[in-house]
């Protein structure tokens, strides 16, 4: 008795395995969410085509029930205008007609009159006439010094003196010795040449010795002087004067 009943149980529960297993294989058949989503993300398809159908046979009837779109997408709108502009911008290329350059702006003249001091004019020769001839005198002036322009100063034991010409220069050449101080002898020089319209410089000189130089123009003096042994001074002169002839 126990043993049929042992039997109808495993019966009973091969069956009732059975029936689960058929029931989860047709839940395994069933198509998912996604599934379902692009069935009915597709269903418009058909429906659109019903309502171009529709459309259709509405404008078969002479009824427009929806605005009909004249040219294309949107971005092929876009796409027109922008050629459009494009063949615009580039009409004067395509009428075949040369481009024109804009002109170069050319300054005008300057006409006004530079400001600021004028160049000085040369001085005047201070020398007129003939040269004098080359020469040269020991111990007193020699025929032909410039004595209106070059004045040795007063005591002076003359050395030497000379002349020399070159072109329309005069070269003159002087040495002496006079009892005064170095100072008070370029201080004679320079009263005489300045008086004539020459400035003075500072002009290098040997160690214990002064010298100056006097410009006037194309016109120059050197004056050199140094001590001697006895305390007298001793000069040496060297200059070059323009001249005009008569």
């Amino acid at each position: 008795m126990m043993a049929r009943r042992l039997v109808l149980a495993g019966i009973c529960l091969a069956v009732l395995i059975a029936a689960v297993a058929i029931v989860l294989d047709q839940m395994a058949g069933k198509p998912g969410p996604s599934a379902a989503q692009s069935t009915s993300t597709s269903a418009p398809g058909a429906g659109s085509s019903a309502g171009a159908s529709g459309g259709a046979e509405s404008g078969a009837s002479g009824e427009a029930p929806f605005p009909q779109q004249t040219s294309g997408s949107p971005s092929s709108l876009t796409e027109g205008g922008g050629s459009g502009s494009g063949s615009g911008g580039n009409s004067g290329e395509g009428d075949g007609s040369p481009a024109t350059a804009k002109p170069l702006e050319v300054l005008p003249p300057v006409t006004a009159t530079p400001t600021g001091l004028p160049e000085p004019a040369a001085p005047a020769p201070l020398i007129t006439g003939s040269l004098p001839q080359p020469g040269s005198a020991a111990g007193e002036v020699v025929d032909g010094w410039p004595a209106g322009v070059l004045t040795l100063p007063e005591g002076t034991t003359i050395g030497s003196t000379s002349v020399s010409t070159s072109g329309d220069v005069l070269q003159v050449a002087a040495d002496g010795i006079i009892a005064k101080p170095q100072a008070e002898v370029l201080a004679s020089f320079r009263q005489s040449l300045v008086s004539h319209g020459f400035w003075s410089e500072a002009a290098p000189a040997t160690e214990g010795a002064m010298a100056e130089r006097f410009v006037r123009g194309a016109d120059t003096v050197t004056v050199s002087v140094s001590t001697t042994g006895t305390g007298n001074s001793r000069f040496q002169l060297l200059g070059s004067l323009r001249t005009a002839a008569d």
